[in-house]
């Protein structure tokens, strides 16, 4: 990552912060991400401030959010040594979602490892409570790695490792539910001029029944006048 590519400020105005690409070696392939915020100017201009007041808890806003995630299973295992795959399992590291600060209450999740094989079928449902940032900038990603038990878990080796993006998953979770508020309010709204058109419509057909029997009753009583 060249410096050059990063946007950055010139004064005292802290940028906010953007998301770059990291890279072993120019033109690999791409090996992580890290979020930057960056000042650059002339030593003696200005003044950095105290690490301690750089709380991100401070002024990013957290939301509790319930997680279920039903697992299916692992396919197209490789063994990292001579042996082959023997019962694969995951970890799910919840703390690698939140600061350290808030990442006291939540503890790392595993699955059993039961199923022998390169392609083990695990069918676990887990569920917990994370507090994810409202900020989108801010959301996290769920480091998930994926263990090997071997001689009843000895030895545990790491297999590989992976991601989940659970902060933009919910918060596409978030847009749809209030795609779906407003398109039932839309139909509440229909629904609602609807009734009051029917209502009107009746009215206005009683008040049309009630002139035409008053016109038949003034017609009756000229046509008794007449006979009289």
């Amino acid at each position: 990552m060249n410096i050059q590519d990063i946007d950055h400020s010139t004064d005292s105005v802290v940028p906010t912060p953007k998301w770059y690409d990291l890279y072993y070696k120019k033109g690999g392939a791409k090996s992580g991400s890290v979020l930057l915020s960056f000042t650059c100017v002339r030593a003696g201009d200005y003044t950095l401030p105290k690490l301690d007041h750089l709380f991100l808890e401070n002024t990013v806003k957290y939301f509790e959010f319930e997680v279920s995630m039903n697992i299916l299973g692992l396919r197209g295992l490789e063994s990292p040594g001579l042996l082959p795959i023997k019962k694969a399992f995951l970890q799910f590291n919840l703390k690698s979602m939140v600061p350290p600060a808030l990442g006291g209450s939540l503890e790392n999740i595993k699955t059993e490892p039961k199923m022998a094989g390169s392609d083990p079928t695990l069918n676990t449902l887990i569920e917990f409570n994370a507090p994810l940032p409202k900020d989108t900038l801010f959301c996290p990603r769920m480091a998930v790695t994926v263990f090997d038990s071997i001689a009843m878990g000895l030895r545990q080796p790491t297999v590989g490792n992976f991601t989940i993006p659970i902060g933009d998953l919910m918060h596409e979770l978030i847009k749809e539910r209030e795609d779906e508020m407003n398109e039932l309010e839309n139909v509440l709204l229909k629904l609602d001029k609807m009734i009051k058109g029917e209502v009107m419509a009746e009215s206005i057909r009683t008040i049309q029944k009630v002139k035409m029997e008053q016109e038949q009753k003034l017609q009756e009583n000229d046509l008794a006048k007449l006979q009289v």
